[in-house]
């Protein structure tokens, strides 16, 4: 008898267990308010949820700061298909203290991904851009400001970059985490990289795959190193964080639902032939570029997925009215995730100082 009612009470459990799993990711997001000390709302504070029309296609905006007279901090996530919003707010909300962050979903991406819609004929990193550009804009609009700052992350570096080039006059700041500047370049110095730490570690598996894979460029294969690899030698994180770490750390935020996870999955499946062809040929040129915003490079030390040392030669040949090219040292492609504190830390004594200049 006391082993039925085990039973019983062990399978109550778990089908409770499930009906909560279910219910977290059916129920819509949420984003909670900012509250003072007896529990009231900071009357000058932002948290919402918001759906915006971005030509043609609906986007999950969520902007939240203790002070929405703050500077903006737009964060522009890699991908293209991985938003970021939940790990951010997970490991990063501090910024929310001293910016009006916007947590942007890119098309296709996060809560912007909607299995519904057509795959596009064509996909471009100018529509990406274009996209940027509307966000950017309805946010001047919104909040009376002249000027944003960017904070982009790997693939969203490409479109920050861009338009940090061609509308400087409507930034206070640019800053590339993990930057792209050439594509073909870092591709053949990941390979490099996780064939000689494959040989190093005796990953016969590993050096199987690789040598059969050869390096780039490989006609009409892919030119992107496997970043299971990358992974597998520290390239991609240095410490004992990962993708799954990531994703199981930020499953308990509000702002994260079901929708996220199908997003992760399949959302990158509308942007495929953008990342295999125009992306994977992205080449910033080797002209010097004269920025006229500040531009901030910030890559961790282990960074293989994004090869540093390529952003570095990169931004040691362009000028700006300010610039600095910053190493985090415990990290390798996920600075924001890897070193959170000494990241937040940075982006608030550099960053902010200059978008409080701006508002002026």
């Amino acid at each position: 008898m006391a082993g039925r009612v085990i039973g019983r009470t062990l399978l109550a459990v778990a089908g409770l267990l499930l009906i909560v799993l279910a219910w977290r990711l059916l129920a819509p997001i949420s984003t909670p308010a900012f509250r003072g000390r007896g529990g009231e709302p900071l009357p000058r504070s932002i948290a919402v949820v918001e759906r915006w029309p971005v030509n043609g296609v609906t986007n999950s905006v969520i902007i939240r700061g203790r002070d929405r007279n703050n500077p903006i901090l737009l964060f522009l996530h890699g991908g293209p298909g991985s938003s970021e919003t939940a790990p951010l707010r997970r490991f990063d909300s501090v910024l929310e203290d001293h910016f009006v962050v916007v947590y942007w979903d890119q098309r296709y991406a996060g809560q912007s991904y909607d299995p519904a819609l057509p795959r596009p004929k064509q996909l471009t990193i100018a529509q990406y851009v274009d996209d940027l550009g509307v966000v950017v804009d309805r946010l001047r609009d919104r909040f009376g400001r002249n000027r944003v700052g960017l904070l982009a992350h790997s693939w969203g570096t490409v479109l920050g970059l861009l338009y940090a080039e061609t509308h400087p006059e409507k930034l206070y700041a640019y800053v590339g985490v993990g930057q792209v500047a050439n594509v073909p370049e870092s591709e053949k110095r990941s390979y490099a990289f996780v064939l000689r730490e494959a040989k190093a570690r005796h990953a016969d598996k590993a050096i199987r795959d690789l040598e059969r894979l050869g390096p780039p460029p490989r006609g009409t294969a892919s030119i992107f190193t496997p970043r299971n690899w990358i992974a597998a030698f520290g390239g991609a994180f240095h410490g004992n964080l990962s993708y799954g770490d990531l994703i199981l750390a930020s499953a308990g935020q509000s702002e994260a639902n079901g929708r996220d996870l199908a997003g992760f999955q399949f959302g990158p499946h509308y942007s495929d032939a953008l990342v295999q062809t125009e992306f994977s040929r992205f080449v910033i040129d080797d002209r010097p570029r004269a920025f006229e915003v500040p531009v901030f490079l910030l890559s961790g030390r282990y960074d293989h997925q994004s090869e540093a040392s390529v952003a570095r030669a990169f931004f040691d040949q362009i000028t700006a009215p300010q610039k600095a090219f910053v190493w985090f040292e415990h990290s390798a492609h996920n600075p924001p995730f890897e070193e959170p504190k000494a990241f937040t830390d940075w982006i608030i004594q550099t960053v902010a100082p200059l978008g409080e200049r701006a508002r002026h």
